[in-house]
Parts: structure tokens; sequence; C-alpha cells
């Protein structure tokens, strides 16, 4: 999806997300941002959609080593290393905007 110049970066995401679920790395190249820009975005654009009855759809980040799957992390953000192996070859979580 080209980014539009006419709606704000969280307007951009939102719009992103809602078409297909993606990364925060595909979100980066979409968009051209960093991929910390977007995990600051991710809580905020979570708290406007909220009221619209729709959330953030998250397939958690997943160890490529030995399969731990991180599926109690609150934070958007990729993890630096599994608790289990100490690996960090960490799978990136995909992101997806759905209705409650």
């Amino acid at each position: 999806m080209k980014p539009d110049k006419q709606l704000t970066t969280r307007e951009q995401i939102i719009r992103c997300l809602e078409a297909e679920p993606m990364t925060a790395r595909d979100l980066s190249k979409a968009l051209r941002i960093s991929e910390k820009d977007v995990y600051s975005h991710l809580p905020s654009v979570e708290k406007s959609i909220r009221h619209l009855g729709k959330h953030i759809k998250t397939i958690p980040c997943h160890c490529l080593s030995c399969g731990f799957e991180f599926k109690d992390r609150k934070s958007f953000k990729k993890p630096g290393k599994c608790p289990e192996c100490k690996q960090s070859r960490i799978e990136a979580a995909v992101f997806e905007i759905v209705g409650d």
C-alpha cells in the first residue's frame, strides 16, 4: 500500500493494517518510516480504534531456534532474546486490525 501524504502516520498505519496483516518491518517499508517509529505509534493506534469497536490482533513473536511463542507479551516491540534457549533469532509479530 502506498503512503497517502494527506493522512497522518497513524491514519496510514490504520489503513495498512485494515487492508492486510503486516509486521512492523512491512509497515516501515510501506510508509517509509523507521521500525522504531512504527512500534511507538502502535499503542496510540490501538487507543484510537478502540472507540470504533476494533482492536489490533497480534500473531505473536516466536523463537526460530526452539519454537517458544511470546503469547502473553503485552508490548508490541520485538523481544531481544528467547527466555527458553537464550537465542536472539526471533520472528517478528504480525499485526492486523479487526472488529471486536
